[in-house]
């Protein structure tokens, strides 16, 4: 029968063929060769990676006293002051002490260390996805992971969160290349990611280590291999981190068991309504997956919902964003290479198949590109509050935050002159900018005269913000040893204020006070001839 006479005609209308919507779907499950799908990966990660190692700037919402902490801290381990077995994250440390050796200012620190975690996160992520996903699923994947570590939001727990589902989608998803070599490779990538995660962060590594175990049931024929690699891999890593800081993999163990015990909330009502769409797209995902799959695609089906409930548990735990974890669980079931719509595209298709495989791959593609897309708003706001941001402050500390100096303005022009006044205040970030910024102008040129400055913040903020020199552990070690101490006058946090309770006793007995300032105390040491010493 013809076309027009009906050759469908005795046909129902959702099993006639729909060739414009099936060569859309066709080539969102398009594969192409590893070579070119690798190097695509990284060329839509690139500009994420680029876009946090050339910004001036970091846009930060935290106050400055914790974005200058760590730089302090990283400053100590380099100098030997503190062991990598004392910090809580260690590997984010290694970022930041890599970082300091090529930036001086906290914010450009901070953005060096981004962008190599992003790309510590998108180099094994590339390698992965191209035996386990189309190309533009997996160049878009990678592309959203860097953004969402490279971001200026993001931080360590959301570095954390992506090498752990950069591990759990190497151990839990098949591989279209099944080959022994391919499989000890990806084992020793794994392995590296899997240690950096076990000195990041106690409950991922924990997730990642759960994972791993069901690494040779689910990642395909040469699983075991894959899972051997990945464990010697780890135990060589692991040794060689205990011969350069011993202790630290016991500590880590510590954490780990101490993250056992850490409670979960579920209580963030206006997270979970944000959430609720991404969520129900992945759920609406996985059901279509194991309804057109069947039993034969259940087990896929059934890793990708389990991978993506650890993942969203953990990620609660560990105070990450949790979009991510929606998006990697139903790509991981729409697109891997067990997924059931394969069939109905490139064999046997009607409309009815055509329009589920489109449906299912449009909402992982949907909200993969608005993780993407989230990730540069964030970059487009941080240039944008650069351009805008105190030209003294973007120079010296290269943090920017939203809004103006307000709070410290009108205490240095006498508003709020009462110390009972000034208790009541909660400085903004940018005051606390405003108000480190005139202790770290004096400190420099206090510095420039030989003298050495501390500043009671918790950390030794002093040796990142007023002078060159080795770090302390903390701010009262540096106290201990110095000439001029600045001590704040508002709340800076509960670091500053447990500090400045500890240097009492020192302060008053080996220190007198020599200025006040409306932000701050500056004691001078009793044998210091304090004569111009504080001039400016």
């Amino acid at each position: 029968m013809s076309r027009n006479g009906g050759e469908y005609s005795s046909d129902y209308a959702w099993r006639r063929p729909a060739p414009m919507a099936r060569r859309i779907a066709m080539s969102l499950f398009a594969w192409q060769r590893p070579t070119i799908s690798y190097f695509t990966a990284i060329a839509a990660s690139a500009p994420f990676i680029i876009a946090a190692f050339v910004a001036p700037a970091l846009l930060s919402l935290s106050p400055t006293v914790e974005m200058i902490a760590p730089i302090a801290d990283a400053r100590a381990a380099s100098a030997g002051e503190i062991g990598l077995e004392t910090v809580s994250a260690p590997f984010y440390l290694i970022t930041l002490m890599l970082g300091d050796l090529l930036e001086d200012s906290p914010g450009r620190v901070h953005l060096v260390a981004k962008a190599l975690s992003a790309f510590l996160v998108v180099v094994p992520m590339a390698y992965f996805s191209v035996s386990r996903l189309p190309l533009f699923a997996g160049a878009v994947l990678t592309a959203a992971l860097a953004g969402t570590v490279a971001s200026p939001f993001g931080g360590p727990a959301e570095f954390a969160l992506a090498l752990f589902l950069v591990c759990g989608f190497c151990f839990l998803s098949p591989c279209a290349d099944n080959n022994r070599g391919r499989a000890r490779f990806e084992g020793v990538l794994a392995g590296v990611s899997l240690f950096g995660l076990w000195m990041l962060n106690p409950v991922f590594s924990l997730a990642g280590i759960v994972a791993l175990s069901l690494c040779p049931f689910l990642s395909g024929p040469h699983g075991l291999n894959r899972y051997a690699s990945t464990l010697l891999c780890l135990a060589i890593c692991a040794g060689v981190a205990e011969f350069l800081a011993p202790g630290v993999n016991m500590a880590r163990a510590a954490a780990a068991s101490g993250a056992l015990t850490m409670g979960f909330d579920f209580s963030d009502g206006d997270a979970a309504f944000r959430l609720s769409g991404v969520a129900m797209s992945a759920l609406l995902v996985i059901a279509m997956t194991a309804i057109f799959g069947g039993r034969e695609n259940l087990r896929a089906t059934m890793s990708a919902l389990g991978f993506g409930l650890a993942a969203f548990v953990a990620a609660r735990l560990a105070g990450a964003n949790t979009l991510p974890v929606f998006v990697f669980a139903a790509t991981m079931a729409a697109f891997s290479v067990s997924s059931p719509f394969y069939d109905g595209l490139f064999r046997s298709h009607d409309r009815a198949s055509v329009a589920a495989a489109l449906g299912v791959a449009v909402l992982p593609m949907f909200w993969t590109g608005s993780l993407a897309a989230h990730a540069a708003q964030q970059f487009s706001l941080q240039y944008q509050t650069a351009q805008n941001a105190p030209q003294d402050i973007r120079s010296e500390f290269a943090l920017v935050q939203p809004g103006g100096p307000t709070i410290a303005r009108w205490i240095e022009e006498g508003r709020f002159s009462t110390p009972e006044a000034r208790e009541l205040l909660a400085l903004a970030p940018v005051d606390q900018s405003a108000v480190l910024l005139e202790a770290a102008s004096r400190a420099k040129t206090i510095t420039a005269r030989g003298h050495e400055v501390a500043i009671l913040t918790g950390a030794d903020a002093a040796c990142v913000i007023a002078g060159n020199r080795d770090c302390h552990a903390d701010s009262n070690d540096a106290a201990a040893t110095a000439s001029v101490v600045f001590v704040p006058r508002l709340d800076l946090g509960p670091a500053a204020l447990a500090a400045k309770g500890r240097a009492e006793a020192l302060l008053y007995t080996e220190f007198k006070l020599e200025e006040e300032t409306p932000f701050w105390e500056i004691w001078v040491r009793r044998n210091v001839t304090s004569v111009g010493l504080l001039r400016n």
